[in-house]
């Protein structure tokens, strides 16, 4: 049950987003840069610690892209806390994305997967997008986090053409994946000053905040209005920062689509009654890595190849486990995100928050091999996802038929996963000040042969950057008018900390007494109560799940 629960998770998250997909120096201060004197902002630039030469096309868009923001994590520096960035001399060219960070290529099935690009360890890098003519100018920055389960994908995929064309600046980076950036072990913890290891990929992630803080105002941003966005494992990734008290005064708002950190944690170095310890598993990792007699020094794993990494990361289901790469840790996310927010511990931010009426469509395929279709499929999956309630489930997904369960499954996977965490996070901001605005994405893009994949996973990406290409949509004139609505509401968030403005639909935030709720589809209109049985069924496994912890 265990291993074939681990092919479930590995299943469920890595088939995300691939196509469209911090640091252990002390972040320091939480006040702002003071900004530059006004300059005009040309090709050539001036960061901290050196300069870069970028692009500025005919409309006004400057474009700098592979910037590095850490030192390379590579050699002795693999699997080690992010380190400050290397200086460099002359000017260094900023007009070509750096590579991915490495992953394993062609995941995700004919609808997500993406393969033949550019990767190495040394991937440390992020992508500016400016429309400001002068230094200081004080835009607006949303810095987006890119998802692809913590294992694949890189910000360099993401335009940022429509986004500055409204008044930001737009930031993308990368992030170590996999193995290679969710890792601990207690001889990694024995480097580490603070004695903790694991999240890499979350201290690069606060480092690149850090960059964004420190550099900004030299591309026109305001280092004191930075909202972080994500979509999938972009967007736990951003429920994740907002719970570490290393990032905070480092995001002033969050934008968080499909995905976020509050199911019952992994551990670092206590096992549970669903999960074994991180570090357990970093043991096993290491043991595999070095082979039966072979060297499990630190030393002798550091000079494997990429190859062997990523050969060991996808030979045993263990390793690749979804649940088990971002963990508690004990400093980066010091408790369970869900313990942190109900402590009111979190950054006290604004968040706008969702997910996708139809997040399952695409990923039952995946899993009709392991469990079966129809019924049969529905019940396996059930006994895997929600053991707990596994009685209570079938009044509320239904299974009369094969069209049915199919149905039933994919709302199932999308409750579980998506629908209830977001809600949850919505909720949770009930202990702080910041006001949280909660939607529903129901509009379905116009893909030849896949219409029956409806709002999928990852189908409100396009319209927020305005690609609506995306997926091999042929989008209709009522798409684009859709994309520039959606990406006006994310960019008046990113300015203000509201989704409300002149123009724009009334959003009321969301309460537990109102259950407030904004569709974004044919209709973008205020609703409330969404799938309230359903709701109330998941949060009871859940509190089972954690109460035999």
């Amino acid at each position: 049950m265990v291993a074939l629960k681990n092919v479930l998770k590995y299943w469920l998250w890595l088939m995300t987003v691939a196509a469209i997909s911090s640091c252990d120096r002390e972040t320091g201060s939480d006040a702002p840069m003071a900004a530059p004197e006004p300059a005009p902002i040309t090709m050539v630039v001036n960061v901290t610690v050196g300069t870069i030469s970028g692009t500025v096309g005919e409309d006004g868009l400057k474009v700098y892209q592979g910037i590095p923001y850490a030192a390379p994590p590579v050699g002795d520096l693999r699997w080690s806390a992010t380190a400050p960035v290397v200086s460099w001399e002359g000017v260094r060219d900023a007009t070509k994305a750096g590579p991915a960070c490495v992953q394993p290529q062609g995941q995700g099935g004919s609808f997500y997967s993406q393969s033949g690009f550019e990767m190495s360890e040394d991937c440390l890098t992020l992508n500016v997008w400016t429309r400001a003519n002068e230094v200081g100018e004080g835009l607006a920055v949303m810095v987006w986090v890119h998802g692809g389960a913590l294992v694949t994908g890189s910000g360099d995929t993401y335009p940022g053409d429509l986004l500055t064309s409204k008044g930001v600046v737009l930031v993308t980076i990368n992030y170590r994946l996999g193995r290679f950036g969710f890792l601990s072990h207690p001889d990694l913890s024995v480097e580490n000053a603070t004695g903790v290891s694991g999240n890499q990929g979350l201290r690069d992630q606060i480092a690149a905040l850090t960059w964004v803080r420190d550099n900004i105002a030299s591309f026109g941003g305001n280092p004191g209005r930075v909202t972080v966005f994500g979509e999938s494992a972009g967007s736990l990734s951003v429920s994740l920062l907002q719970a570490s008290p290393l990032a905070k005064g480092l995001i002033h708002g969050v934008i968080g689509e499909s995905g976020a950190a509050f199911q019952p944690m992994w551990r670092r170095d206590e096992s549970t009654s669903y999960a074994i310890s991180s570090d357990a598993v970093g043991e096993k990792f290491f043991e595999a890595l070095a082979g039966e007699g072979g060297d499990k020094s630190l030393a002798a794993l550091r000079k494997l190849s990429t190859d062997r990494v990523l050969e060991v990361f996808g030979s045993n289901p263990d390793f690749s486990n979804y649940d088990s790469l971002a963990i508690v840790d004990g400093e980066i996310i010091p408790n369970e995100v869900a313990t942190i927010f109900a402590e009111g511990r979190q950054s006290d931010v604004p968040v706008l928050i969702g997910s996708n009426s139809d997040e399952g469509t695409t990923f039952l395929q995946f899993f009709t091999p392991i469990y079966g279709e129809g019924k049969q499929g529905l019940e396996g999956f059930t006994k895997v996802t929600l053991p707990e309630t596994v009685e209570e489930t079938p009044a509320l997904y239904p299974a009369a038929d094969k069209p049915e369960a199919e149905e039933s499954w994919g709302n199932l996977f999308a409750d579980v996963f998506f629908t209830y965490p977001m809600r949850t996070w919505a909720r949770s901001m009930a202990s702080v000040k910041s006001l949280a605005y909660l939607y529903w994405f129901t509009w379905h893009p116009p893909i030849e042969n896949s219409e029956q994949y409806r709002a999928f996973h990852a189908a409100e990406i396009g319209y927020v950057f305005g690609n609506v290409e995306i997926f091999g949509a042929v989008p209709t004139p009522a798409d684009h008018e859709f994309s520039d609505r959606i990406s006006d509401i994310w960019v008046q968030f990113a300015k203000t900390g509201s989704p409300n403005g002149e123009g724009l639909p009334e959003w009321p935030a969301y309460t537990e007494a109102n259950e407030a709720y904004m569709e974004l589809g044919r209709t973008i209109e205020s609703k409330t109560h969404l799938r309230m049985e359903q709701m109330a069924m998941i949060d009871k496994a859940w509190k089972m799940r954690r109460a035999t912890r």
